[in-house]
C-alpha cells in the first residue's frame, strides 16, 4: 500500500531536476508545467503585452533546460526560473526603452482621499481612479529597474523578503531597503499630484 502510494505522488522539484539532469525530458515538461502560469504572470506584468510575454516565457524555459546542468539546488527551483525571467524582462525592457508598469489596485503604496473615491454618490470617482492609476504607472517609470522589480515581486507576484533576494542575488536588507525607497518615492510623487488635484 505505501509502495503503491508512493508511485503514485507528485515527484517533489528536487527530483525532477535530478531526472532531467539525467535526460529525462518528461520531467522538465512536468517542470514547465508545474510553473508555466506563474512565470508567464510574472513576464506579463512587467511587459504588458501577452503575445511578448508568451515568446519571453518560452525563452525562459529554453534557456532553463539548457542551464539545468549548472542548478546546483541552492536556491528553489522557481526562484531560480523567477531570476532567470527577471533578467530576461529587464533586458527586453531596456533594448526597447520600456518600463515595468503595475497596476494601481496591485500597489499598496498610496491611498486617495478614500472617503471621496468610496461615496457613492460621487460621480467623477471612477475618474479619479482612473487619473491616479495613470499617475501611478507614470510615477513607477521613474524610480530605478530595481525598485520596479522589487515592487512587482512583493506586490504583485506575493513573494517574501528572501525569496526575493534570491531571485535579485541581493541580501534580505537591500530587499526591504529597495521597496522602502520605492513606496516612499511613489507617495511623494502621487501625493504631489493629489495636492495638484485639491488646489485646482
Amino acid at each position: 500500500m505505501r509502495a503503491e502510494m508512493s508511485s503514485n505522488a507528485v515527484p517533489e522539484d528536487a527530483e525532477l531536476v535530478r531526472r532531467c539532469g539525467e535526460g529525462d525530458q518528461e520531467a522538465f515538461r512536468t517542470l514547465v508545467t508545474r510553473y508555466h502560469p506563474r512565470i508567464f504572470n510574472l513576464i506579463h506584468n512587467l511587459v504588458k503585452d501577452r503575445d511578448e510575454a508568451d515568446d519571453l516565457a518560452q525563452e525562459v524555459f529554453i534557456k532553463a533546460f539548457r542551464s539545468l546542468a549548472g542548478f546546483k539546488g541552492q536556491a528553489q527551483i522557481y526562484t531560480w526560473l523567477y531570476r532567470i525571467a527577471v533578467n530576461r524582462c529587464l533586458d527586453w525592457l531596456k533594448n526597447r526603452g520600456r518600463h515595468p508598469e503595475m497596476t494601481l489596485e496591485r500597489v499598496e503604496v498610496y491611498r486617495a482621499d478614500e472617503a471621496h473615491l468610496q461615496s457613492p454618490g460621487t460621480a467623477d470617482a471612477e475618474m479619479v481612479q482612473r487619473e491616479l492609476g495613470r499617475a501611478l504607472e507614470k510615477a513607477l517609470q521613474a524610480i530605478p529597474s530595481d525598485y520596479r522589480v522589487a515592487l512587482t515581486l512583493r506586490e504583485v507576484d506575493g513573494l517574501s523578503y528572501e525569496e526575493i533576494a534570491e531571485v535579485m542575488e541581493c541580501s534580505v536588507g537591500t530587499v526591504k531597503s529597495r521597496l522602502f525607497r520605492a513606496r516612499l518615492q511613489l507617495q511623494r510623487m502621487l501625493a504631489d499630484i493629489h495636492e495638484d488635484w485639491k488646489g485646482a
